[in-house]
């Protein structure tokens, strides 16, 4: 027997309101003249059928027992409002989805929540452009040793820490023992190194904004897409698993070079 409050994406606890938002969200994702993808119809057929008996007491109370495993007599299967999707004839099988039709309800039951990660990822892309655009702050380090292997030149500070830039745009910074870092604001990624008296500035390429600034640009498309481009349940709901895992990209990218 089918499983209505998993065709909904609600739990059994559901109250009648969580079991109407659920309808009209799924039913606007689905509903052939707004997805013209083919499996569109059969998916709102069941969010129909689904509601019909989740919206209805009696009915619910019936289904609830046949789901529990208890034994009734009274009927649960509903009569859709809507005459393109009133059953004809009692079918005397039921027929059972496809592989393929199970991945799609299990997609449209999660996909209030794919479409959530993308829209904190595109707040999250929106904090990483603030980050970069906002005035830096700086922090005065003192250089304990330097060396270089030909192409770029690490700098150990006095703390224990060290930064990597290129060797050629650092040639008038060999020579200090003191220099300035520029962070970012919210985040204080290291973004240049600075000579507080000549102002020479060189910046930090291993970081999320030193080569790695495409970065939030993706992220930043990618949600866009994942938030307001509608092309079916199954586009956004992968949608929304890519920016999950680019958001947790990002966050390790955030940790690289930082100090």
């Amino acid at each position: 027997m089918k499983n209505y409050y998993f065709v909904l994406g609600v739990s059994t606890q559901a109250t009648e309101a969580d079991i109407k938002q659920a309808y009209r969200q799924l039913a606007m994702q689905f509903h052939p003249d707004k997805n013209p993808s083919p499996q569109a119809e059969a998916i709102f057929k069941e969010i129909n059928e689904a509601y019909e008996v989740l919206s209805d007491g009696n009915r619910k109370a019936v289904y609830d027992q046949l789901l529990n495993g208890v034994a009734t007599d009274a009927p649960t299967r509903p009569v859709h409002r809507d005459p393109r999707y009133r059953q004809r004839a009692r079918p005397t099988a039921q027929r059972k989805p496809t592989r393929r039709e199970e991945i799609l309800a299990m997609m449209a039951g999660y996909l209030r929540y794919a479409i959530m990660v993308s829209r904190l990822t595109l707040l999250f892309s929106v904090v990483l452009i603030a980050d970069y655009s906002l005035p830096r702050t700086q922090t005065t380090v003192q250089i304990t040793s330097r060396n270089t292997d030909g192409r770029s030149l690490k700098f150990d500070m006095q703390d224990g820490r060290t930064v990597i830039v290129n060797l050629q745009a650092a040639r008038n910074l060999v020579k200090k023992t003191q220099l300035i870092i520029n962070r970012s604001a919210l985040f204080a990624v290291p973004v240049s190194l600075e000579d507080g008296q000549t102002h020479d500035r060189v910046p930090i390429e291993i970081s999320i904004y030193g080569n790695f600034i495409f970065w939030p640009f993706i992220l930043l498309v990618s949600s866009l897409v994942g938030t307001f481009y509608w092309k079916g349940v199954e586009f956004r709901f992968n949608a929304g698993v890519v920016n999950a895992i680019l958001f947790l990209l990002t966050l390790i990218f955030l940790q690289v070079h930082k100090f």
